[in-house]
């Protein structure tokens, strides 16, 4: 089902300390900035362009493309080039930005297309970037994305566009040469927007704030830039060209640091099942929390949280398995607004618990079969399932079920016996859904809805 489940167990691991130190040694070094033309019209003879195969990290048959007009929004496409180590590139950067520019917020989400063609980063943010005012690019950095999925989508209007090939061959799941060749683009690509050309798509309206972010795939890519690319990666006043960062639903094997720049690592129950998978000796870098000025750093772990969300769905291609109806998106969502408001207000997010384990990194767990630990919810400390957020491989070694959570629903008795009636039950879930909100880890809004739906239910 995905492409990337080949590699699941190493994509996000990020690089080594010695790297780090290098790209440190060279935080001096003058910047590129990539050159820009466009907008690229769409035309009966350009076709459309690309708009990602869907919003989170699992390959689809592409995404309709959003109603940006009716939350006043345009999406424009450039053109832009440059060259990495000699070897010159020319790609794609999708931009959807305020119709009325008067609304722009002067934050910009940037994040590379992940490798299977998905654009999670504005999956996550598709509440938090229209109302803030904010402004949302894709660039098509990876070599793999361009090739696999941009230019397959309309092979015409992208005929003219390459990245070039690392020398010692493309792999564009993981950590490689053809990773650094990405870094080096997105890093041009941050150059140009802050320097905000008059050809370019914010021209008149300032780009104070960028901020990268991925999930899965390309929550590796982006661990991977703080780690290789983000102390060199400056402005000519010294400043960092990206001001945050949120990698999701993947792992570093290094102590995590911005530096300058505020990082959230946000990360589900169900990933450290899925990157231990083939490999249970594998021991992922969960830091302590920082508000220092040159280490600002936040790790949100979720309980229940599968990589996959699968809210909404009642089957999964496996008999007698119900897919899990944990809220995934509503903490994300929170997870970029506390970035947001870290970067360019300065205010400090909450710390959260991490999910208990014991001294072999298995999850210490509740009378339930729940995770203990981490960002609580109604849906482990109010529960009416057991939720297994990476389940067991297929027979066949199918990675696809251990990436979609399922849940045992437990039985009416059951319910009877831990709730009494349906009214003390959603009692009880209301409470603790004012809790998460209060906490701030969910808006109001999504816990109004949350509790809505709860009550929407058949009773038990």
């Amino acid at each position: 089902m995905v492409r990337f489940g080949l590699a699941l167990a190493l994509l996000g691991l990020a690089a080594t300390g010695s790297q780090v130190s290098g790209a440190a040694s060279a935080a001096a070094a003058p910047v590129a900035v990539a050159a820009i033309s466009g907008p690229v019209p769409v035309t009966a003879e350009t076709g459309e362009s690309y708009r990602g195969s869907n919003e989170q990290p699992v390959a689809g048959p592409g995404l309709p493309m959003p109603d940006l007009e009716r939350v006043g929004y345009v999406q424009e496409e450039y053109v832009v080039s440059g060259t990495v180590d000699g070897r010159p590139y020319r790609t794609s950067m999708l931009v959807r930005k305020p119709k009325d520019m008067t609304r722009f917020s002067g934050l910009v989400g940037v994040e590379t297309i992940h490798a299977s063609g998905a654009i999670p980063f504005w999956g996550v943010g598709r509440e938090v970037w229209a109302p803030g005012g904010h402004a949302w690019v894709a660039v098509a950095s990876q070599r793999a994305a361009l090739e696999d999925r941009v230019k397959k989508f309309n092979p015409a209007r992208y005929a003219a566009l390459s990245v070039p090939e690392a020398a010692s061959g493309e792999n564009g799941m993981s950590a490689s040469p053809q990773d650094r060749i990405s870094q080096a683009i997105m890093t041009q690509v941050g150059a140009l927007l802050k320097s905000n050309p008059a050809n370019g798509p914010f021209a008149g309206s300032p780009v104070r704030y960028l901020l990268m972010g991925g999930s899965s795939q390309t929550g590796g890519t982006t661990l991977r830039y703080i780690e290789q690319s983000h102390a060199a990666a400056r402005l000519p006043d010294g400043k960092p060209i990206y001001d945050g960062y949120l990698p999701s639903e993947a792992f570093a094997t290094t102590r995590i640091s911005g530096g300058d720049a505020a990082v959230i690592h946000a990360v589900g129950e169900g990933d450290f099942g899925l990157f231990r998978l083939g490999n249970p000796a594998v021991r992922f870098s969960v830091r302590e929390d920082s508000d220092a000025a040159d280490d600002r750093f936040r790790e949100f772990e979720f309980a229940g949280a599968s990589h996959v969300p699968t809210r909404g769905q009642t089957k999964n291609g496996h008999p007698g398995e119900y897919p899990s109806q944990f809220p995934t998106m509503p903490f994300y969502k929170m997870a970029l607004l506390h970035l947001i408001d870290w970067v360019t207000k300065g205010t400090v997010p909450p710390r959260a618990p991490r999910l208990e384990q014991d001294a072999a990194g298995d999850f210490l767990r509740d009378g339930h079969g729940n995770v203990k630990g981490g960002i609580r919810s109604p849906w482990v400390d109010v529960p009416t399932a057991r939720i297994i957020a990476s389940p067991p491989l297929d027979p066949d070694g199918n990675r696809s079920r251990a990436q979609q959570g399922i849940q045992e629903n437990f039985s009416r008795d059951q319910l009877v016996r831990l709730y009494g009636t349906r009214e003390a039950y959603l009692a009880r879930f209301d409470a603790s859904i004012d809790r998460v909100v209060t906490d701030r880890w969910i808006t109001a809004a999504d816990g109004a809805k949350l509790k809505a739906e709860e009550a929407a239910k058949p009773p038990f």
